[in-house]
């Protein structure tokens, strides 16, 4: 990667990087950084940043996806984009570099290496590196993550959470008695433990009509919960990647004179990123309107459980398949953001 590209990567949004090394550094300067109070029992993972690329590859299981995790050491702390080492979570050596991380740079007390594996299979396998999708993936894998490491505005909490909770009261109505008398309230405490993930069991009978085993459940119920988050980030940046197209379609040409050769090259590169823009952009929406379509018919039209059946069986794909694309989308936005400002 070279370092403008470097340069842009690290410094774009959260949803594609998960700066260890700023929060742990911000601990220090604080004054309040113990054993206790590291990311990683190995040393050296708390000096690092993760940041997610995308790949050319296809991903067919579950625990991959169709973007890399890369945990990236800079040679000078304070000058993050100057260049650096950097290994893939995905590569077979990554075992053995963190052993050797563990016997040079020492391990925190307290902590052990299995809560690690733990954390960076999390880091791995979530398509996104955004922190509402990282601490619910923690709850759901049943890690204690420190507070300090998973930062969010209060404003953005709040408006994502009301976002979920929508969708979440006619999916725990559907499950409750319709003769037993319950206030709005009680569903509002249901919906909270399925939010801060401590019991999410009022979906079961859901789950049960939709012919979804409990094995399932919770795999699903939090694959829905990030393909819901999802949604709710393209409805934030639909205006963002129409304004990205329409500049690559209107602006994207060079000024002055090329030669042919040159202006062809240029010409078929553009049309290439225009059609990969528009196979993820097809993905999102593709995805987002049969999510759409088949809640509504259960929940708001009382039609049938059969499109919403299917798609809940297909929601861990879906949620896999939604945030790569969404991934790509995002990395476009802001390089076309850097070239047109």
């Amino acid at each position: 990667m070279d370092r403008k590209l470097l340069k842009l990567t690290l410094t774009s949004g959260s949803s594609k990087v998960f700066n260890s090394l700023s929060m742990t550094r911000a601990q220090a300067a604080a004054g309040t950084l113990t054993d206790d109070s590291y990311l990683f029992s190995v040393k050296a993972l708390n000096y690092g940043v993760f940041f997610k690329e995308p790949t050319d590859k296809s991903w067919t299981s579950k625990i991959d996806a169709p973007v890399d995790t890369l945990l990236y050491f800079p040679y000078d702390a304070d000058k993050l984009t100057d260049g650096g080492v950097s290994v893939s979570l995905n590569d077979t050596r990554f075992e053995a570099v963190i052993q050797e991380f563990a016997q040079s740079f020492g391990t925190a007390a307290h902590k052990n290496a299995g809560n690690d594996r733990a954390i960076l299979t999390v880091l791995r396998t979530t398509p996104s590196l955004d922190p509402y999708l990282l601490k619910s993936a923690f709850q759901t894998a049943g890690i204690d993550v420190p507070k300090s490491y998973l930062h969010i505005s209060d404003e953005e909490w709040l408006a994502i959470r009301e976002f979920v909770r929508k969708k979440l009261h006619p999916m725990i109505a559907f499950g409750i008695d319709p003769k037993r008398n319950h206030k709005a309230l009680d569903i509002d405490a249901l919906v909270d433990k399925i939010w801060d993930g401590t019991d999410v069991s009022c979906l079961f009978p859901l789950l049960n009509v939709l012919q979804i085993p409990e094995s399932r459940a919770i795999d699903v119920i939090f694959a829905w919960k990030g393909l819901t988050f999802f949604e709710y980030i393209y409805h934030n940046k639909t205006e963002m990647i129409r304004n990205c197209a329409n500049w690559l379609k209107e602006n994207s040409r060079p000024v002055g004179l090329l030669r042919g050769e040159d202006k062809n090259r240029i010409d078929v590169r553009r049309d290439e990123i225009r059609r990969q823009m528009r196979k993820h952009l097809q993905s999102v929406v593709s995805i987002l309107e049969n999510y759409r379509t088949a809640y509504n018919r259960l929940f708001i039209e009382k039609a049938g459980a059969k499109e919403f059946q299917e798609f809940l069986g297909n929601c861990e794909k879906y949620y896999i398949v939604l945030g790569g694309s969404l991934n790509r989308l995002d990395h476009a936005i802001e390089i076309i953001a850097c070239l047109s400002g």
